[in-house]
């Protein structure tokens, strides 16, 4: 099997500190972080927190995706899900400018219709089906932009931007960090011109996100805060929605802090984001998953990312999740919860919900980098040989 893939993020970060001619504190000095810490990640006693990535990725010149090993480039190959990323970069390279074509786009409202399929495949993490639809989706509501006025334009520039924003999603799950930022920078464009302040505020949602990867935390929540403000006052189609956005942004800024180890903050936020919860309930606007139970999952989330471990845990044994909830959210949030098990020396709990996530999950668990660096952890950690480890590991393909 080849070094790369058995390699954990310390290794990583300490294969290319030394090809940069780093020593420990030489890095440590310019990550903010001490060395003893530095120390334990590079050699897999400690996890690498998603602070602590980013800001070595910062200090040594890389991408964060680079310190995770995104994309996973041989596994994508054997998945044959490589092949339907080019598709969407080539649809990327058109936004606004009207072909000849020979018919005209369907009316936005059948586009729409499709569109929201494309969204319900999002939450549900069915991404590779979603991928398939998106280029046309693109072409087709670009054209429909130039081909209509009025609402009917209005709407196909909402469709436009709703299309932006999942491929947005499986770029940034799959580690194509480029392609996501050029899908980001298309929603800033269209987002405006679809006349909903909800999706201006879904951008910021998106872009505080891409500043977590850099450790920008200083500029996430200036833009969750500019967007706050940007709320009020706005008249929405979807007025229950606009408050599930805001909602969104408090989340998104509860994260932020959390990275900054600003636990009053990120707890201010929750609190913030939980009574909005209480008045909406569980709604699906903007293609989001808000409610309660998102507030409750997203404490756990925090306190995992910052190595809290024990507090996550037992946030999570109030956490209940429906049945029939979003795929994608609940798959993340047995991940988080595999990974406070693991780094808390219980192995059965962490693969258990490793299993969980892969049950709701397959794809976003099979590819996501905190699930990988998990059974790293756990089977540098096995004093017996585990064979549902092992088949697990092969799965994961670690």
């Amino acid at each position: 099997m080849p070094q790369s893939i058995e390699e954990h993020v310390g290794a990583r970060i300490a294969r290319i500190r030394k090809q940069r001619g780093l020593t420990q504190q030489g890095l440590a000095i310019r990550a903010h972080v001490s060395k003893s810490l530095l120390s334990k990640v590079e050699c897999g006693q400690k996890p690498a927190s998603p602070a602590l990535v980013a800001a070595c990725a910062r200090a040594l010149g890389v991408s964060t995706s680079e310190l995770l090993g995104q994309p996973y480039a041989d596994d994508l190959r054997r998945d044959r899900i490589d092949t339907l990323i080019q598709p969407i970069r080539e649809g990327l390279e058109n936004w606004d400018v009207a072909l000849d074509w020979e018919t005209a786009p369907r009316p936005a409202a059948l586009i729409w219709t499709d569109v929201e399929h494309a969204l319900e495949q999002r939450r549900q993490a069915r991404y590779t089906d979603m991928v398939r639809t998106l280029p046309v989706l693109i072409d087709e509501s670009v054209q429909a932009v130039h081909t209509s006025t009025g609402e009917e334009q209005r709407l196909a520039y909402e469709c436009l931007a709703e299309s932006f924003r999942c491929v947005f999603t499986v770029a940034w799950k799959f580690g194509f960090l480029d392609l996501a930022t050029v899908a980001l920078d298309r929603l800033a464009w269209t987002a405006p011109r679809a006349d909903e302040p909800g999706l201006a505020a879904m951008h910021a949602v998106l872009r505080a996100q891409t500043t977590m990867s850099s450790g920008r935390y200083d500029v996430g929540l200036r833009v969750v805060d500019r967007a706050l403000r940007d709320l009020d006052g706005q008249q929405s189609r979807r007025p229950a929605g606009i408050e599930a956005m805001r909602g969104m942004l408090h989340l998104r800024a509860a994260t932020i802090a959390g990275r900054m180890k600003d636990r009053d903050h990120a707890d201010a936020r929750l609190v913030e984001a939980q009574a909005l919860s209480q008045v909406t309930g569980e709604l699906p606007d903007f293609g989001v998953t808000w409610g309660p139970v998102n507030v409750a999952v997203h404490a756990v989330s925090i306190a995992s990312d910052a190595d809290d471990f024990g507090r996550a845990i037992e946030l999570a044994e109030n956490v209940r999740i429906p049945r029939d909830w979003t795929r994608s959210r609940a798959g993340h949030h047995w991940i988080d919860l595999g990974r406070a098990h693991a780094w808390s020396n219980h192995p059965e709990q962490a693969l258990d919900c490793l299993h969980r996530a892969r049950r709701i999950a397959p794809q976003q668990t099979r590819y996501h980098p905190t699930v990988r660096e998990t059974v790293l952890a756990l089977k540098r950690r096995e004093r017996v040989r585990s064979s549902s480890l092992s088949r697990y590991a092969e799965w994961v393909g670690v």
